[in-house]
């Protein structure tokens, strides 16, 4: 059974709403976090590592052009382009 709640940086915040995006989930739930271009995938800067990254979908077309682009792992993943999941693990860098 999944958690209903996402872990982020080792604290457990409730989930709300799984449809939101992750980075307006944490941006509800206060958590410090770049997002310079507001949600639209272009910046980069809400740049997230999830450690259990295979219960995530597929990466979109502009989430997958970033990763190309920048040659992110697996694990790196932008919070404005994946949505809310219960059992998430993420680290958000410094």
């Amino acid at each position: 059974m999944k958690s209903s709640t996402i872990s982020v940086n080792n604290k457990d915040l409730p989930i709300d709403q799984e449809s939101t995006s992750l980075l307006d989930f944490l941006i509800k739930k206060k958590v410090d976090i770049n997002h310079s271009c507001g949600g639209f995938g272009t910046c980069g800067t809400c740049r997230v590592f999830v450690k259990n990254y295979e219960i995530l979908e597929s990466r979109e077309s502009i989430e997958q052009e970033m990763a190309d682009d920048r040659g992110f792992l697996p694990s790196e993943r932008l919070a404005c382009q994946n949505h809310v999941i219960a059992g998430l693990v993420i680290e958000i860098p410094s």
